[in-house]
């Protein structure tokens, strides 16, 4: 078994609006460390590989922002890889909290 270290996700306070990031993987579904459902089980997170300017980072796409792009590119996120997406950071309830989220979109590319 390989394990893996931890992640370094991309959060809200470090890109804006406008930003573009590009789709370095095809992602992968893991269990998330974080969220369970109300019985315990851990909710399932898709996670993708994201660039900007030359560093790597790992992203969460919720499912708006995976309908967001499905919309665009397909449902085979293989496809996706290499691609840019534009952030727009909106606020949403989390948890009970108002905070800041990342909302991707195409770029026409």
């Amino acid at each position: 078994m390989i394990l893996e270290g931890k992640r370094n996700f991309l959060k809200a306070d470090e890109v804006a609006n406008g930003d573009r990031l590009e789709i370095l993987s095809e992602g992968e579904w893991v269990e998330s460390k974080k969220w369970t459902y109300p019985d315990g089980t851990p909710k399932q997170q898709f996670i993708i590989k994201v660039g900007m300017d030359g560093v790597e980072r790992d992203f969460t796409l919720n499912a708006t922002n995976r309908q967001n792009l499905i919309r665009t590119w397909g449902k085979d996120t293989k496809n996706w890889i290499g691609k840019f997406a534009t952030v727009e950071i909106v606020k949403m309830s989390v948890s009970g909290q108002l905070k800041n989220v990342i909302r991707l979109t195409d770029n026409g590319q």
